[in-house]
């Protein structure tokens, strides 16, 4: 949630972001066009994930149909596939693409360029580009449960959130990932690694972080104390919560 917070407060929030053309905002446009003020304000959790996630394959199919144009002459995503290009085909394609159109290392020297020779909506994308993947990546990695891949990708977030000014959730994660790895004893490293995720369903790319089912026990909590403090007549309005 805080990850999908710092995307917002990144390409959404300044009112700055929102008048490119090529800025995140014309995608809310195109995608959610009777949700506009919602995004501008409190999209909440859900929308934005969302958002990142239909944008994010739009965006990511774009930069396919444009390489396979330039690199193969096809002209559309459709007559690339009819193709049927090999797995060694697409991976040279999927390089082509990181190293093109996501803000890499050489991002910096491109910045440091005077500003008559900066390409600003093309640096905006990339780095527009990076933050998608890299969401995608956490995302992806919480819900197969792969509890590695999820402390490397946290490891790029903490600089993000910093940046933003969720100082907390930068904090915290530093100090998790320096204690698991280099204070906590290997029994207790092993326990709390294996405790951060968990599978209530039992199914494929279901994992969840285990303060979802915290704050669900606390709501049985909460009820339960309610239920036991209410009267009568509040009991039967209760009932169906049960």
């Amino acid at each position: 949630m805080a990850c999908a917070d710092a995307l917002w407060h990144c390409f959404i929030y300044p009112s700055a972001a929102r008048d490119d053309e090529t800025s995140l905002m014309r995608d809310v446009v195109q995608l959610r066009p009777k949700e506009t003020g919602i995004y501008t304000t409190k999209p909440g959790f859900r929308r934005i994930h969302q958002l990142v996630s239909h944008a994010g394959i739009c965006r990511h199919l774009d930069c396919w149909r444009v390489l396979a144009s330039q690199k193969n002459g096809f002209d559309n995503l459709e007559d690339f596939a009819r193709s049927k290009p090999t797995l060694e085909d697409l991976e040279a394609l999927a390089k082509e693409i990181i190293r093109t159109y996501v803000a890499t290392g050489q991002f910096r020297r491109m910045r440091r360029k005077q500003d008559m020779e900066h390409d600003s909506q093309f640096e905006n994308a990339l780095l527009l580009n990076k933050y998608f993947l890299l969401y995608e990546e956490l995302s992806y990695a919480m819900n197969s449960g792969n509890i590695g891949r999820v402390e490397a990708s946290i490891v790029s977030w903490i600089p993000i959130l910093k940046a933003v000014g969720k100082h907390k959730y930068a904090t915290q994660m530093t100090n998790f990932l320096y204690n698991v790895h280099f204070v906590y004893p290997s029994g207790l490293r092993h326990a709390i690694r294996y405790h951060i995720l968990v599978n209530p369903t039992g199914r494929p790319m279901k994992w969840r972080a285990v303060d979802w089912c915290v704050e669900l026990n606390n709501l049985f909590t909460k009820y339960d104390l309610l239920l036991g403090f209410a009267g009568e007549e509040q009991r039967e309005g209760l009932e169906p919560f049960s």
